[in-house]
């Protein structure tokens, strides 16, 4: 395999996986409630509001909104400091690709370790969702599912482009 192509797989590879990581369970609901890019006072959103505003998006309050924000932050601290590794290890990745004579058993290994990463992330991320279901009622997980559903689809982009919008699921 020539070097170009190694280079070009990989490059895909990992925007793959960054949109695949920056997408799952919040890209919706920030987009839903308008505040993309909005900022909570001097900076951005924290990552302990994205509960808040997937709360909004399937229609919880009170308590049960409380006590499904409680667990989608649950696993914040341990999430963060993966994205941190992920994103030394991405950028060692990049300063490995960019030399003249790549070394691709090193880049082989960083791939590696970036997959590896990343898969302690998403399950994580699916734990949360499995965990949440001790606080929703079926269809509350549903309207949930829809909404994560519809953040990983190209092209859906608020209420009016989402197929999965209050149910109304189209068949492709």
């Amino acid at each position: 395999m020539s070097k170009r192509t190694l280079k070009a797989i990989l490059v895909v590879s990992l925007a793959f996986n960054l949109a695949v990581v920056a997408t799952v369970a919040v890209g919706y609901a920030i987009r839903e409630s308008g505040s993309a890019g909005q900022t909570a006072g001097e900076g951005k959103i924290p990552i302990d509001d994205y509960g808040k505003y997937l709360s909004k998006g399937i229609g919880l309050s009170g308590k049960k909104a409380k006590c499904f924000e409680d667990v989608m932050a649950g696993t914040n601290e341990e999430a963060d400091g993966i994205k941190t590794k992920l994103e030394k290890e991405r950028d060692d990745l990049f300063h490995l690709l960019q030399v003249i004579e790549p070394d691709e058993q090193a880049i082989m290994e960083e791939v590696e370790a970036i997959s590896i990463l990343q898969g302690q992330l998403e399950k994580l991320l699916v734990q949360r969702l499995l965990d949440s279901r001790e606080v929703l009622e079926p269809e509350e997980d549903a309207r949930l599912l829809y909404l994560i559903r519809c953040s990983m689809r190209p092209g859906c982009v608020g209420k009016e482009n989402c197929p999965y919008q209050k149910g109304k699921e189209k068949t492709e």
